[in-house]
């Protein structure tokens, strides 16, 4: 099976901060989640493995396609959720899935209503008006629409209620067990 992420070498420096060599492989089909204590470098890692942040040294390899020469093309890849609502509060759903049909060549807009329809989300609402749970599912909502093969969670469930949390880890272990 394909390797999903290779890192090799990762270094990051902000002076009084720094990762400094940081390897490790995720194999494809797996789980894997980065446990550490706060300033340990978690976030840099998934900012550097996203292009969010240059790196100082290393390589990182997506789905066997280094992440910054063909950045565009993993980014189509790969489904994000960072661990708060990346869509403005003006923003309603059915706003949210017009723009990312022009940011995803395999945007799946009935796939993507199914998932409104799935988790009770008012298309029309302003997203200043959903709940932390709400907002998060729109944000699962947008990251499984466009068929991602990667899905890169930061924290994504931290500080949701358990009905929630639990909704939403079914959904994860679904995209787990639809890869082909």
């Amino acid at each position: 099976m394909e390797q999903a992420i290779v890192i090799k070498d990762l270094t990051k420096d902000y002076g009084v901060f720094r990762l400094d060599r940081v390897s490790f492989t995720v194999p494809g089909g797996s789980i894997v989640g980065l446990i550490g204590e706060n300033g340990a470098g978690k976030s840099t890692t998934f900012q550097c493995i996203l292009n969010l942040i240059p790196r100082d040294g290393g390589s990182i390899t997506l789905l066997g396609q280094d992440s910054v020469a063909n950045e565009q093309a993993v980014k189509e890849d790969i489904g994000v959720v960072l661990d708060e609502s990346m869509f403005h509060g003006l923003l309603r759903p059915t706003d949210v899935g017009k723009i990312l049909s022009k940011v995803y060549r395999r945007w799946d807009a009935p796939l993507f209503q199914h998932y409104l329809k799935k988790f009770d989300l008012p298309p029309n609402r302003c997203l200043k008006e959903l709940s932390r749970g709400m907002k998060m599912k729109l944000c699962i909502a947008a990251a499984l629409s466009h068929h991602p093969k990667l899905l890169l969670l930061d924290e994504a469930t931290s500080g949701l209620d358990p009905v929630v949390r639990d909704e939403l880890l079914e959904e994860f272990q679904a995209f787990l067990t639809d890869d082909d």
